[in-house]
């Protein structure tokens, strides 16, 4: 029996838990399912596909340091996971935190095949002295 819970839990800890300046493409790339999407926030980009994915974790490993995934709240129902969470990150050297929800639906295998995250960009843009348009493009 998949524990989905257990999952998220470690899926999250694998971005570093702010400990390593940069988490690994490929282990994070791994919780996917092949064909797996990424919704980086609702209602914006979607990042679809393993590889894709692999990418894009690459891609903020450039301007997006020692993250940490700050579970708060943890929710589940079958395959499907919910998340509180007050995460942080240094981002072009300014340390930032930003609470968001994340919304994971897994297959039977235990793989991700849906990860949504809803967070205020706004927030993130006001600690960084960016435009929320901009936080998002790194």
């Amino acid at each position: 029996m998949i524990d989905a819970e257990k999952i998220v839990r470690d899926f999250c800890a694998a971005w570093g838990e702010g400990k390593i300046e940069k988490p690994d493409p490929d282990i994070i790339a791994s919780y996917f399912a092949t064909e797996g999407e990424w919704h980086m926030w609702v209602p914006g980009q979607v990042v679809r596909g393993q590889k894709a994915i692999h990418a894009e974790v690459k891609r903020q490993r450039e301007f997006s340091t020692f993250m940490e995934c700050g579970i708060v709240k943890l929710v589940s129902a079958g395959l499907t996971v919910m998340t509180e969470r007050l995460d942080y990150f240094t981002m072009h050297g300014v340390r930032v935190s930003h609470a968001l929800v994340a919304v994971y639906d897994l297959d039977a295998e235990g793989k991700i095949v849906s990860w949504r995250e809803y967070f205020d960009t706004a927030d993130l843009g006001k600690q960084l002295g960016m435009k929320p348009e901009a936080v998002i493009a790194g």
